[in-house]
């Protein structure tokens, strides 16, 4: 009868293991599907250049953020999708950052930057990369890689549109947003970033 018990507690000891095994295995999984990072973003001044690292000061509190431009950064106007070159920028240019959620824990936190978009954030045009597309009636409706934002682009405000896939790159205008979850939107002009 002793021998029973103990083969009893082996068995929910090895139940016990598989189960902690399993979980930990599709937790890893479920990260490691994500193919593209959580996008940030921040509007405010250039502060600081120092060669491919340009610190940005939020006009609405004191927070900064040092970003690194790599040569995938895009750097682009903000009224028209057209790409800004980087000795173009200037201490003082008002812009919006869109850069990773992975920073590091120094002051000012440093992270990759995926695009600047220069101009003052009220008519500029929105970064956002590709989650996910689907075919709707004359265009496409995109997923943002955030998940918290649908935009329908028609076919007559982007014809290219239709050939999006996940991971690709575009600035698209709108002039509203649906209080829903996720948000949405029609683009009312869109540019599909290279």
């Amino acid at each position: 009868m002793e021998v029973e018990f103990m083969m009893k507690k082996v068995r929910i000891l090895l139940m016990m293991v598989l189960c902690l095994a399993f979980a930990s295995t599709a937790a890893f999984a479920a990260s490691a599907n994500k193919a593209i990072d959580d996008v940030v973003s921040m509007h405010g001044q250039i502060v600081a250049i120092d060669d491919d690292m340009i610190t940005i000061k939020d006009t609405n509190s004191d927070n900064t953020v040092a970003l690194i431009v790599r040569w995938d950064t895009e750097i682009l106007n903000g009224r028209n999708g057209e790409d800004v070159d980087l000795n173009r920028l200037h201490v003082g240019d008002e812009l919006t950052a869109y850069y990773s959620s992975i920073s590091t824990r120094s002051l000012p936190p440093q992270s990759r930057a995926y695009a600047l978009v220069m101009g003052n954030g009220q008519h500029d045009g929105i970064y956002m990369q590709v989650n996910k597309v689907e075919k709707v009636k004359n265009g496409v409706r995109i997923l943002n890689s955030n998940e918290d934002m649908f935009v329908t682009i028609p076919e007559n405000v982007e014809d290219d549109a239709k050939e999006l896939k996940q991971g690709d790159k575009v600035l698209v205008w709108y002039d509203f947003v649906a209080m829903s979850m996720p948000g949405q939107a029609t683009a009312t002009k869109a540019v599909i970033l290279d």
